[in-house]
């Protein structure tokens, strides 16, 4: 375990040294050290208002008279839609779309909730109870970005250790390398935040995942990881296929005994299905629905898109796709010459090496399952209603980025010097965005474009 120590204290070192000035304090949007003060509390509904407005979910409860109060009761949860020609239209928790006229409505009490999954304020709890809302979610991010590399690695060598990789130690690490440094992992690790905070624990818990998922090996472990994994970001409860492909399409294609099948597969499913249904009951406490998380609730139900397209449609697909492979910076005639968009950059400019997953020199049985993998996971991000912004590259990709670095490992084309050449490149260009990203007099390198609303 030298080696993998190693790669966690020099990738620790790394993202804290991007960091830099942010690891004196939390940052502001420590949405998560809010949740783990609600939670010591045994709350889930914030018991402090948040300092800005920026991403909290939250509905009122209004207090009704006159006619009003006799059609609907005297007290109502929800929020006004503010639609154009509709000012009284309030909708509720049930989702019923009522007219509340200015003259029926009595005092109104706002409710601030965090709509993430709630992992990491789960894991931020203890460090919140010793030091309170002083807690360093930036430092937070930055040890979990660190553990990363190191889990990387671990990955990549037991994908050999089990006959699936050829590669060897030196070409792990150009991939790990390519992984850690060379993607939006490296930019996101060094925010804090609750956005990217989410991203680089979801990682660590979707490596480990795989770590234990390989040949359906660990099922209870895999499970585990998993549940916490899709606890943190919701995308990852798609991660569930990788396993389920290999356990019953197994990648040295012997048949597994009925009673093997059974006894892996409850293994497995347990710890999902049981962390699935309290994560259901958490929705339930919050928003009187099993299904609502929250995000319908974001800026007090007032995003239009969300409003009016829910959280996925088809409408949001065409500028998902462009931030995540077409959109580029742009020439501008004046300095700095150049403007990324806050919606972020093409993976093939931030990570040119990904590329090389279209062209592998090997079929091996385990890459279909990865990538299958990646693709049930990536869909439901591109038909998600934002693009990530505000970003650097397309961070979703942190996502499914496992699963395409595994491809990579098991394609077995070479890592020639111009492959390390693009990881390279791929390093230079996110470190770019690590020091100028949401930084201090960096602002004239980034704009708004391409920041089109979908329209009915």
């Amino acid at each position: 375990m030298r080696l993998p120590v190693m790669l966690f204290f020099v990738g620790a070192a790394v993202f804290a040294a991007f960091a830099g000035g942010r690891l004196k304090i939390h940052s502001d949007d420590n949405h998560f050290v809010y949740l783990a003060d609600a939670f010591l509390q045994g709350k889930v509904e914030l018991t402090r208002q948040p300092h800005h407005q920026n991403d909290w979910a939250s509905y009122d409860v209004l207090q009704l008279k006159g006619a009003s109060a006799e059609q609907y009761g005297e007290q109502v949860k929800g929020f006004f839609t503010h639609r154009s020609g509709k000012p009284n239209q309030f909708r509720t928790l049930a989702g019923d779309e009522i007219d509340i006229p200015r003259r029926d409505r009595g005092a109104s009490e706002r409710r601030y909730f965090v709509s993430f999954p709630p992992m990491p304020a789960v894991l931020m709890m203890p460090f919140v109870a010793a030091v309170g809302y002083g807690a360093n979610d930036v430092l937070f991010t930055v040890l979990f970005a660190g553990l990363n590399v190191m889990l990387i690695f671990l990955w990549l060598e037991r994908l050999r250790d089990l006959g699936h990789s050829q590669r060897s130690t030196r070409e792990n690490l150009w991939l790990t390398v390519f992984f850690a440094f060379g993607s939006a992992h490296l930019w996101c690790a060094v925010l804090g935040q609750v956005w990217f905070t989410a991203l680089i624990v979801g990682v660590t818990f979707n490596l480990l995942y795989l770590y234990f998922a390989v040949d359906a090996r660990r099922p209870l472990l895999a499970g585990l990881c998993l549940a916490a994994a899709f606890s943190t970001r919701a995308s990852l409860l798609f991660a569930a296929v990788f396993f389920y492909l290999q356990l019953f399409f197994p990648n040295d294609g012997e048949r597994r005994s009925t009673r093997d099948l059974i006894n892996r597969f409850v293994a497995f499913s347990t710890p999902c299905v049981l962390v699935g249904v309290a994560l259901l009951l958490y929705n339930h406490a919050r928003f009187d629905r099993l299904t609502e998380f929250g995000h319908l609730y974001l800026a007090n139900g007032t995003l239009p898109r969300i409003r009016d397209f829910g959280l996925f449609h088809p409408n949001f697909l065409a500028r998902n796709l462009t931030a995540a492979f077409t959109l580029t910076p742009r020439i501008t005639p004046d300095a700095p010459y150049v403007e990324i968009s806050r919606h972020g950059m093409s993976l093939l400019l931030t990570s040119p090496a990904l590329a090389l997953v279209l062209w592998p020199v090997r079929r091996v049985p385990l890459a279909r399952a990865l990538g299958i993998s990646a693709l049930v996971i990536a869909v439901p991000i591109f038909f998600y209603q934002n693009t990530g912004w505000e970003q650097f590259g397309f961070r979703f990709s942190l996502d499914f980025l496992p699963y395409l670095t595994g491809c990579l490992a098991l394609g077995g084309r070479p890592l020639t010097r111009w492959v390390q050449a693009a990881i390279i490149a791929g390093v230079l260009v996110n470190a770019f965005g690590a020091v100028t990203f949401k930084r201090g007099g960096m602002g004239k390198l980034y704009g708004n474009f391409m920041t089109e609303e979908p329209t009915r």
